[in-house]
């Protein structure tokens, strides 16, 4: 942490790449399942369905790593295989998912900022991996998720009334 020599008591310094992995899924010929690609997640288009891919179970974390938004996560809704532009991201279990993915994004700008590639932009996973995380003890992050589910719901309903 720049601002403070020292962690409040419980906390641990870390990197992204000691609380998370970028992993491709295995991969799988004949079953019928949907193509999870990045239009299909954002509710933008239907999947389509193929025969052969990477298989990700549902509630699988995907992390876009090709195109402009690199450092985009999603989680599958359902069984289905990966997207071309997506890799894996596995959590440790000895962290809220959901803890690390609000690190992950609030790196987005610099993820954005720091792609790598000329024709197609990727997620610079070097940058990613060394990303310097605070880790509060468990009951901490849990905290700090609920703050932030908090604050976001507050904003949309400020939103919503001034809208």
């Amino acid at each position: 942490n720049p601002h403070y020599e020292q962690m409040p008591l419980g906390w641990a310094n870390a990197v992204m790449e000691d609380v998370c992995k970028i992993t491709d899924a295995p991969s799988v010929v004949g079953e019928e399942l949907p193509y999870l690609d990045v239009k299909y997640l954002r509710g933008k288009g239907d999947a389509k369905i193929e025969t052969k891919g990477k298989l990700v179970g549902e509630g699988c974390k995907l992390i876009l790593v090709d195109g402009e938004n690199s450092g985009e996560v999603f989680v599958a809704p359902h069984r289905g295989y990966q997207g071309s532009t997506f890799k894996k991201l596995e959590i440790s279990s000895q962290m809220l998912d959901e803890y690390v993915l609000l690190i992950i994004l609030a790196n987005r700008k610099l993820l954005k900022e720091n792609k790598v590639g000329s024709a197609i932009p990727h997620l610079n996973k070097k940058l990613f991996r060394a990303l310097n995380i605070g880790i509060p003890p468990i009951n901490e992050q849990r905290r700090i998720v609920k703050a932030y589910n908090n604050y976001i719901s507050l904003l949309d309903r400020i939103l919503l009334e001034c809208g």
